[in-house]
């Protein structure tokens, strides 16, 4: 999947994420995070896909995808591939369809 994100000082950058639903934020390796210029604002402790704990930096990024944006965290990890995690997608109200292998439209439930 291939998305935009925009830094806090306008730097862009298309990126092909791997979607993880079992991600809960956008995961970034950290020379992306430097390239588009975020600004950590908190460090959580967070567990890693091989149950490993440890602590990561968090930042605001806009996320856009298939022409809508939106502001959402993301976790800066030394190292690794993008991730797009649940939130980024239901924050502008896509799901994923796992058995056909692609994004689709949901809707909100409040």
């Amino acid at each position: 999947m291939t998305a935009q994100l925009t830094g806090p000082t306008g730097r862009s950058e298309e990126v092909d994420f791997l979607v993880d639903t079992g991600s809960m934020l956008i995961g970034l390796p950290k020379a992306l995070a430097d390239r588009l210029e975020l600004v950590p604002q908190l460090n959580r402790r967070v567990m890693l896909a091989d149950g490993t704990m440890t602590r990561l930096p968090v930042a605001d990024v806009r996320f856009t995808l298939r022409g809508e944006s939106v502001m959402t965290p993301c976790y800066i990890a030394p190292k690794g591939t993008p991730l797009l995690g649940a939130v980024a997608l239901q924050s502008l109200f896509w799901g994923v369809d796992p058995v056909n292998e692609r994004l689709v439209r949901i809707v909100a439930r409040i």
